[in-house]
């Protein structure tokens, strides 16, 4: 039998967040567009996404984290550094929404996509020419996706709209 550790702790409160994603999920009301998916496929992929990616990591950073605990090179889970990143993720996301209001979503999701990728990276060498095209394209399909083929506006930003400029 598998030790129990802290990752299978974590995949077990993931699990249990994306049952609890599926079951709201199911009281959302039916579109009466028969040829649409409707407002309930992206919780269900999200509460999908999550159940796999947590039994995935149970898997397979449960058995390194108990090889590791048996070999004696265990880590702490978060460390000092690891807080501190984490407090800073959480600010860059509180930016993101207080910006994304004020300069809108498509120019905040490039920027904010691209400190998130150098806050993540860790000490690993990123392409910088990679990460910025990878910013750019993701952010684009995200704004042009839902605004063009979902129909659903996005912020477009108060400091646009209070000088007069229109954004796409």
């Amino acid at each position: 039998m598998k030790k129990f550790n802290k990752t299978y702790l974590m995949g077990i409160v993931c699990l249990l967040f994306a049952a609890w994603i599926a079951w709201q999920t199911s009281s959302i009301p039916n579109k009466l567009v028969s040829n649409e998916p409707g407002p309930k496929m992206f919780p269900y992929i999200s509460a999908a996404g999550i159940a796999v990616m947590s039994v995935l990591s149970m898997i397979f950073d449960g058995k390194k984290e108990n090889e590791a605990k048996e070999a004696g090179q265990a880590k702490p889970y978060l460390d000092k550094k690891g807080w501190m990143r984490m407090g800073l993720i959480l600010v860059e996301c509180l930016l993101f929404a207080v910006f994304m209001n004020l300069i809108g979503f498509w120019i905040t999701a490039m920027i904010g996509m691209f400190v998130f990728v150098m806050t993540l990276k860790s000490g690993k060498k990123v392409n910088l020419i990679f990460a910025i095209v990878l910013c750019v394209a993701l952010s684009s399909l995200c704004y042009f996706g839902f605004t063009r083929g979902f129909q659903i506006p996005l912020p477009s930003g108060t400091l646009w709209k209070a000088l007069g400029i229109k954004m796409l």
